[in-house]
């Protein structure tokens, strides 16, 4: 049995939120703080082609090491895990501050994933471990208010960095807040031992790094840096096929599979994951891509061009926080994602029409209306996967959902800049060139919003369990595993 720690006092609790809400700040800063500061790291560091892999590195490695990390935490203790992850995390941060060249920030990058995927959900989950469960959801919204803050402050700050000081200063950030939470949660954070030790899907793991990474790079460096029928396009090609199958017979034998395949056996929810992924796609190719196109083709500021990332995600953050209720009071859901299709690739076509002379008020609506469909989409995508699978197998469900989000993100940042390399390369430098290689860029997320509309349509609706709504009302925490 494990030991659990002595009852804590409100007082004691709140201590330790504060260590924890400062690492779910970093961690969920990091995810939006680079967008307003990418033309001026690519300009700095001589490599513009490159620069989606700033975004693409970390994503990709946070979204394996959150399954990865939140598993071990479960079986060798929380505490000595999300040390490790915080001391990771802000190794990455130093280093990628100082990093010299594009090649180094992306791999530095990759390695302050590491430790950002354990971040979030090791967070949520010590949260469920020292706070009773019936106070649990006053808790939970506090952490929530602190994700959404860090999430629309990280463009305004990476602008303002870029602009006033450095982009140096998006890392360097991280390193005095993340060294408070450190000291604080060594000295006074002291969680149950675990239960049991379980396995870790190590193998998995690397398979799907390898996968994604090999994939991302043949869709990245195809037909621009290298040509398609080139070795290094044609081995890419034939490792990531060859690590697919591999993949595919590891997790059919695992015992904890990091992507349990019996989960893909519902219809509805191979199909909430696939919105999900197609989802946090578009989301990043705006977030990334707008703010570039605004300091490349209309000269603003790396602040301002933050400022437009704001609405997006307002945008998001109350269309989840109105269709939530909704979906509790009905039990009903599937209707917020053909409305969130249909918003968001409406949005998307006309935010593909911008040009030089386009106006303020001609971006933010269609950026916020963008946003709240794909915030329907969110939430939708996540309630319908977990309400799709047993009730026992909620935590994996979750963890696997989530993944897919990662990958969605990392996605949209790889694809779409090499698709925008290619329109430039091909075009020419002159500015109606230029514009016309970002409206390709956007006009290409809308073919992803029809096929979610499609999607939505033939999903098959499953009315939300007990136990769903629970989870939807804050009652009941779900751990990823």
């Amino acid at each position: 049995m494990p030991h659990a720690p002595k009852a804590l006092s409100p007082r004691a609790v709140l201590v330790l939120l504060v260590p924890l809400s400062l690492v779910l700040f970093i961690s969920n800063l990091d995810q939006t703080i680079v967008a307003a500061a990418l033309p001026s790291i690519g300009r700095d560091l001589g490599d513009l082609a490159d620069m989606p892999w700033i975004a693409t590195s970390y994503l990709l490695t946070s979204a394996v090491t959150t399954l990865l990390l939140g598993k071990l935490g479960d079986m060798y203790g929380r505490k000595p895990v999300f040390l490790f992850s915080i001391a990771v995390f802000l190794i990455g941060s130093v280093l990628c501050g100082i990093a010299q060249s594009m090649v180094w920030l992306v791999l530095f990058r990759a390695l302050q994933g590491i430790g950002g995927g354990g971040l979030n959900s090791l967070v949520m989950a010590i949260i469920g471990d020292v706070v009773p469960a019936r106070q649990r959801s006053k808790y939970q919204a506090l952490t929530g208010i602190v994700a959404t803050v860090a999430l629309i402050a990280g463009p305004l700050l990476g602008g303002s960095f870029s602009d006033a000081l450095s982009w140096r200063w998006i890392f360097y950030i991280n390193v005095p807040i993340g060294v408070l939470a450190l000291a604080v949660s060594a000295a006074r954070l002291h969680l149950p031992r675990p239960a049991s030790r379980g396995r870790v899907d190590l193998a998995g793991s690397l398979l799907a790094a390898v996968f994604t990474t090999t994939t991302l790079l043949y869709a990245d460096w195809g037909g621009t840096r290298y040509a398609w029928g080139s070795p290094v396009v044609v081995g890419l090609i034939a490792v990531s096929v060859a690590t697919l199958a591999f993949y595919l017979v590891v997790e059919r034998r695992a015992a904890e599979p990091i992507t349990p395949l019996h989960l893909f056996r519902s219809g509805i929810f191979t199909i909430a994951s696939a919105q999900f992924l197609i989802a946090t796609l578009v989301l990043f190719v705006a977030m990334l891509y707008v703010p570039l196109f605004l300091q490349t083709v209309q000269h603003r500021t790396a602040f301002t061009s933050g400022l437009f990332v704001i609405p997006m995600l307002a945008g998001l953050v109350a269309a989840t926080a109105v269709a939530g209720p909704l979906i509790t009071r009905t039990g009903r859901y599937k209707i917020y994602p053909v409305l969130g299709a249909v918003l968001t690739g409406t949005s998307m076509a006309v935010i593909s029409r911008a040009g030089a002379g386009t106006d303020d008020l001609a971006l933010i609506v269609p950026l916020v209306f963008a946003g709240a469909g794909i915030g329907l989409f969110v939430q939708v995508a996540l309630l319908a996967g977990q309400n799709a699978v047993e009730h026992r197998h909620l935590g994996v469900a979750t963890g696997a959902l989530n993944f897919f989000k990662s990958l969605g993100g990392a996605f949209g940042a790889a694809v779409f800049g090499a698709i925008l390399t290619a329109r430039l390369g091909a075009g020419g430098a002159d500015a109606a060139h230029v514009v016309a290689a970002f409206q390709t860029v956007f006009f290409w997320t809308v073919p992803f919003m029809a096929v979610s509309l499609v999607l939505a349509l033939i999903m098959r609706e499953k009315p939300l369990s007990e136990e769903m709504i629970d989870v939807v009302e804050g009652k009941v925490e779900v751990p990823e595993y």
